[in-house]
């Protein structure tokens, strides 16, 4: 029978030591880390599981706009959460060589552990904040409904800036995630890279914030979330210069900075934001403006007049021009009958 002393020390955190790293890694997580990363993931799972709720029962007839919008929330904290959990299991990993030692292990061989499953979480994740970020900047009820190209160009340039500022930050992302990979002082190449597309895609946030200032229907508090995000997003490299790139800090350490931004990153900013994105949609914009489009078209159309249809099957009276004169049509035969006597 086992008793409750054997069963005391299989308790607590186990996922460094069942998942352990390889005898070459001497610069890898602890369980101390592990359990911070746990806890990291509870948050994310938890918020999921909420707005997966918040997603489910979100009626398709009466808030079709609200629901696409939870839809950012939802999948920010539902990846994440797969990622953290990976990454508190010690799992997602590979393992290269650090080019500063100043990380001092007992066999001292400057073999760093690098995960890269949380670049796997970002690069599938910021598509959605950034979203979150444009819908908070273009605000369609500022939009003329009456003029139909305006409509049209406003909804366009809310996709075009989104996809450039998506592919800016795949590249910021794919730039960090080959950084780790290479031992060489040539990382720092890939992270130079990585930061110029990420102040690039930076500077399209700004240029969108200072625009929808100008707007009235603009809500502030979103504008000054969006700029928190970006004093945190500048926090990115700095982490990735410390831990990975310069070896200056210990993977634990590393795990409690990367868990503090990117709950700030994909799950609170997300979330507040598109809380303020549902509570000033218009749900019935699209169909004031397919109304308001359908109208001015019926204005602008001219009656067109008829015309008579010379045919067979239509009978046109013939004009008093046509007809000839009335003494040429009596025949001879009605004529005085005295005429044929004289």
């Amino acid at each position: 029978m086992i008793s409750i002393d054997n069963l005391q020390p299989r308790g607590g955190n186990q996922a460094v030591s069942v998942n352990r790293p390889n005898l070459t890694t001497d610069i890898h997580l602890t369980s101390h880390g592990s359990s911070w990363l746990w806890a990291v993931f509870s948050i994310f799972a938890t918020l999921a599981v909420i707005h997966a709720f918040f997603f489910s029962f979100t009626s398709s007839r009466t808030h079709r706009l609200k629901k696409i919008l939870f839809i950012v929330p939802l999948f920010t904290n539902a990846i994440m959460a797969y990622c953290y959990f990976t990454y508190a299991a010690n799992l997602g990993w590979t393992s290269t060589r650090v080019e500063f030692n100043h990380v001092l292990t007992i066999r001292n061989l400057g073999v760093r552990q690098v995960f890269y499953v949380k670049y796997i979480g970002w690069f599938l994740a910021w598509p959605f904040v950034l979203f979150a970020m444009e819908v908070a900047t273009h605000t369609l009820e500022s939009t003329n409904l009456e003029n139909g190209g305006e409509t049209i160009t406003g909804i366009l340039s809310l996709l075009s800036g989104l996809i450039v500022k998506t592919f800016a930050t795949e590249i910021y992302v794919l730039g960090l995630l080959i950084g780790i990979l290479i031992p060489s002082s040539y990382r720092w190449g890939y992270f130079t890279f990585a930061v110029s597309a990420q102040l690039f895609a930076m500077s399209l946030v700004l240029v969108s914030m200072f625009a929808a200032m100008k707007s009235v229907n603009t809500n502030k508090v979103a504008i000054m979330f969006i700029a928190f995000e970006l004093v945190v997003w500048i926090l990115y490299p700095v982490c990735w210069g410390l831990s990975e790139g310069g070896n200056r800090i210990q993977p634990d350490s590393e795990a409690v900075f990367y868990g503090i931004l990117d709950l700030i990153t994909f799950s609170f900013v997300p979330i507040i934001l598109t809380w303020i994105n549902a509570s000033g949609v218009d749900e019935d914009f699209f169909h004031k403006a397919m109304h308001f489009n359908l109208r001015r078209n019926s204005r602008h159309e001219k009656p067109v007049e008829e015309t008579p249809r010379h045919s067979g099957d239509t009978a046109v009276p013939p004009s008093n021009y046509d007809r000839p004169e009335v003494e040429n049509d009596v025949a001879p035969a009605t004529r005085p009958m005295e005429e044929e006597q004289v």
